[in-house]
């Protein structure tokens, strides 16, 4: 699952959490907290993963070239003691290590590359996590406050707290409030998630136009070419 599902997820899961549990927003937004440290967590593993094989494919890399250079000193020796059936066979091995090593290089590239990518994304995701951490900080501050704020003005006021439907009111606005900062959240975060991916489309899609016109400037220069001469 990449990492804008696992976002997207995350975020879907945890609004209904901020809804279902309006009663105690500060076990909410832990909850929250917790659901994307295990998500780190998670990631991380698949991070040590794709390393773990990145290495993996530079100690077989580093064997091959050992065995082709064996290979290659057998079948001089050989030759050198008018063994040719013995060298022949020794390069034939040699050349069997030249074609895994450069399947090896191949394999070695493109696990550099995703090691890399994987690294970039953990990155991004454990900056998310120390943001959400702030901001849940801030919010449970916010809410311990305005609890105690209310509470006290409840008091001065006579506020009769029996009354089922004033308990209604309260409720209705609190969930309305919440609602709001929920989808203000949701916003933001999908906002910067589709900028990224645009940018990532236009950067591909100018690529493709340079290919293609590069493309074009060799197909009139050699018709320019054959007309010449």
């Amino acid at each position: 699952m990449s990492l804008v599902s696992r976002l997207k997820d995350l975020v879907r899961a945890n609004l209904n959490d901020l809804i279902s549990k309006a009663e105690d927003p500060e076990k909410s937004l832990n909850l929250y907290i917790d659901d994307a440290t295990e998500n780190l967590r998670q990631f991380s593993v698949e991070v040590n993963r794709f390393e773990a094989e990145r290495i993996l494919i530079m100690d077989r890399i580093r064997a091959c070239e050992a065995a082709i250079a064996d290979w290659h000193s057998k079948a001089k020796l050989a030759l050198q003691q008018n063994r040719e059936d013995l060298a022949q066979k020794a390069l034939e091995s040699e050349q069997k290590e030249t074609k895994r090593l450069e399947q090896l290089q191949s394999e070695r590239v493109e696990a550099e590359q995703t090691s890399a990518q994987m690294k970039e994304q953990y990155q991004l995701l454990e900056q998310k996590l120390a943001e959400a951490k702030e901001r849940r900080d801030d919010l449970v501050r916010r809410n311990r406050r305005a609890v105690a704020q209310k509470e006290a003005a409840d008091a001065v006021t006579g506020l009769n707290k029996d009354d089922p439907l004033s308990k209604f009111d309260r409720m209705e606005t609190k969930v309305e409030r919440r609602e709001a900062e929920a989808q203000a959240s949701y916003t933001a975060m999908t906002s910067s998630l589709s900028y990224e991916m645009d940018q990532l489309k236009k950067a591909e899609l100018k690529s493709e136009v340079e290919d293609a016109m590069a493309k074009l400037k060799q197909e009139i220069q050699s018709e320019s070419d054959e007309s010449a001469s």
